[in-house]
């Protein structure tokens, strides 16, 4: 990967990172899983967020539900039941799931917690997220590294857990839980054929 890595001070005394250039060369030859059928949001964001990574940069997905199937990939998200990062294995549906964020918004109550459950693209920015946003600004500090994390899951990221996960954004005139700033989620699913367009396969019907 060829990077620029310089930080650059303002006249005002601000800093600036400047933003690295990934080489879009580079393609590891691991292989990414998620569920195949319908896609949503969380899955897509966790895919393109492990792919930026050096480890599965650029790396094909395979959609599939097969156990036997998904045991054989490097990585798995949001399908197979599991939950174990030691055995790279990110999926959040299981009964007794109750994972969240670990950091309260910035500028919030410290003491409060997160409301929302992390989606599959909230358990990958979890584990994954720092080392994604150090690939574009590699000269961040430890601090700004912090802040940018947990920023851009307060402006980002916890719209896409809440989405997928259930949790409405609260009426208007109350403090918002989250902030749905982009449509991501209703544009990553405008996306996918209509139901009587193709099978579960991505067949078209007879």
């Amino acid at each position: 990967q060829s990077f620029s890595t310089t930080a650059n001070s303002m006249s005002n005394g601000a800093t600036v990172f400047k933003r690295a250039k990934l080489d879009d060369a580079t393609k590891s030859d691991k292989l990414i899983g998620t569920h195949s059928g319908t896609f949503q949001a969380d899955e897509a964001m966790g895919c393109w967020m492990l792919r930026q990574l050096p480890e599965y940069r650029n790396s094909r997905i395979v959609r599939s539900r097969d156990l036997e199937i998904l045991d054989t990939l490097d990585i798995v998200i949001d399908v197979g039941g599991i939950y174990d990062h030691d055995k790279l294995r990110y999926d959040h549906h299981q009964r007794d799931y109750n994972e969240r964020f670990e950091f309260p918004k910035v500028g919030g109550d410290p003491d409060e917690p997160r409301c929302t459950k992390l989606s599959a693209s909230g358990i990958v920015y979890r584990h994954y997220g720092k080392q994604v946003i150090q690939q574009y600004y590699p000269s961040l500090t430890n601090e700004y590294l912090q802040l940018a994390y947990v920023k851009l899951y307060d402006s980002l990221l916890e719209a896409l857990d809440a989405i997928d996960t259930g949790v409405e954004i609260t009426p208007e005139g109350v403090l918002a839980i989250y902030k749905d700033s982009t449509g991501l989620a209703s544009r990553v699913g405008r996306l996918n054929p209509r139901w009587n367009e193709v099978d579960e396969n991505g067949e078209t019907p007879s």
